[in-house]
């Protein structure tokens, strides 16, 4: 086992232990909870296995739906966003897509914004969508989504000054 899978190991952990005892009971306004976990599959390497991403990503998300006695949307919502990834760095990169550690070094800062964004921004609307389920809650998952997309974008983004090198 080399360093960089000993990291995911404690990262991995890391993150779901404090997404599921600490972050999901911190309710910003009543309905605000910030997913920090998605550093997880932010911060992957580009070019580590994208089929351990994916089963990692229905680990993690099985794991906080059982942690946090959820319906299984935490789970659908990690798992897609774990197999469009690929398509999320190409798109968001460009020809710059395959430089391993693409989100923190090497690459412009409005690159990383855009994969940053999209990122979250389809997790948040895949998770909110299945947990309301109902044309009748279009505006709750709306409005959900983009206040809990934008808290977790400045708790991702600061996360990731702690990663850079000086």
């Amino acid at each position: 086992m080399n360093r960089n899978n000993l990291f995911s190991i404690f990262q991995f952990v890391l993150l779901l232990f404090l997404q599921s005892f600490l972050l999901n009971n911190i309710n910003l306004f009543g309905f605000i909870n910030p997913n920090l976990y998605l550093l997880f599959f932010v911060v992957y390497r580009f070019d580590n296995n994208p089929t351990l991403l994916i089963f990692l990503g229905f680990l993690m998300g099985l794991l906080l739906d059982l942690l946090t006695l959820g319906s299984g949307a935490h789970t659908i919502a990690s798992l897609t966003i774990a197999f469009i990834r690929p398509v999320i760095i190409r798109t968001s990169f460009g020809i710059n897509y395959d430089i391993p550690m693409g989100m923190i070094e090497g690459t412009q800062p409005t690159q990383r914004l855009v994969y940053l964004l999209l990122m979250i921004t389809i997790h948040h609307l895949l998770l909110y969508s299945i947990i309301y389920l109902s044309l009748d809650s279009v505006l709750i998952i709306f409005k959900n989504t983009l206040f809990t997309s934008f808290f977790t974008f400045i708790m991702i983004y600061v996360s990731l000054g702690l990663f850079r090198g000086k």
